[in-house]
């Protein structure tokens, strides 16, 4: 190859690098152009997003006003519940309460020693249904010991002991007639004890003091049995009555085993007749006498 074609050939091949540069520098120059192009038409995109938010405003707070909306309403659903809530315990209360006063105004009207106090249940709910429980068992308990109380003090057969027909068919020894009167006594001593105690201001106070109820409760219990002038007093007069009565009651017993004793140790100067008790001297008649009139001495 001559000077001249190599030349030429080497100017072809420069030639050709030129042109791939040139074409590089142009490949670099639009992707620069399309990058500017894509940031502008970003920054447009946003422009225009704040734009829509600054003509628009009522879209951007709606949101915000449906929340409060919903919040106010919830507060104030929350309200009416509460306000149905206390008028329905408030509402309750008042019910429960006309209840108990008239349920128990027809137990003090009943009496203690003839009518029955056995049906327990109850017209009231809740603690007040415990306060008219408690009330109900108390009168319950009451009733039943005041009618065995009675019972005893009523015994026929005490007051037949010192009589011409029991001397005749038990005596002179008369060991039924001791024995009974003894079991009597022990008996009714662990009655009249059990009412004295039941009727004790100690007592009544103490069986609504174990309930779990509140003080508003106790204190309605309270109020009914001690602070009830009447029902109080009425309280009180039993308590006495039995007392008295427990001292009479075993003046009788203690006089009746002594009489007996005393016609037991004297048994050959006694008889029946003519349906009368009859002395052969009258000095122990005069003691059988004086025996007999100590019987209520009390």
């Amino acid at each position: 190859m001559d000077e001249k074609s190599k030349e030429k050939e080497e100017n072809k091949i420069k030639n050709n690098k030129d042109l791939k540069k040139d074409k590089k520098d142009v490949d670099k120059s639009e992707k620069k152009e399309e990058s500017k192009f894509e940031k502008v038409e970003k920054k447009n995109e946003q422009k225009d997003k704040k734009t829509e938010k600054i003509e628009n405003p009522k879209e951007s707070n709606e949101p915000k006003e449906t929340k409060l909306n919903k919040a106010i309403l919830i507060v104030l659903l929350v309200l009416v519940i509460l306000v149905i809530a206390v008028g329905i315990i408030f509402g309750g209360r008042i019910i429960n309460k006309a209840k108990l006063d008239k349920e128990l105004e027809n137990l003090s009207e009943k009496n203690i020693e003839t009518d029955d106090f056995s049906d327990l249940s109850t017209v009231t709910s809740g603690d007040f249904g415990v306060v008219e429980q408690t009330v109900k068992q108390y009168y319950q308990e009451y009733s039943d010991l005041r009618k065995k109380f009675m019972e005893k003090v009523n015994d026929e057969r005490i007051q037949k002991m010192l009589t011409v027909e029991n001397y005749r068919e038990d005596g002179p020894e008369f060991t039924e007639s001791k024995e009974y009167i003894n079991n009597s006594k022990e008996e009714f001593n662990q009655i009249a004890d059990n009412l004295l105690e039941l009727l004790s201001k100690e007592n009544i106070e103490a069986r609504i003091d174990s309930q779990n109820i509140d003080e508003y409760y106790k204190n309605l219990y309270k109020g009914y049995f001690i602070d009830n002038e009447n029902l109080s007093e009425t309280f009180q007069t039993s308590y006495q009555d039995t007392v008295d009565a427990k001292a009479l009651m075993n003046n009788l017993y203690d006089n009746e085993i002594k009489i007996l004793d005393f016609l037991t140790e004297n048994q050959e100067h006694w008889e029946i007749l003519n349906n009368k008790l009859t002395f052969d001297s009258a000095t122990l008649s005069v003691e059988y006498n004086t025996l007999k009139t100590q019987l209520y001495a009390n």
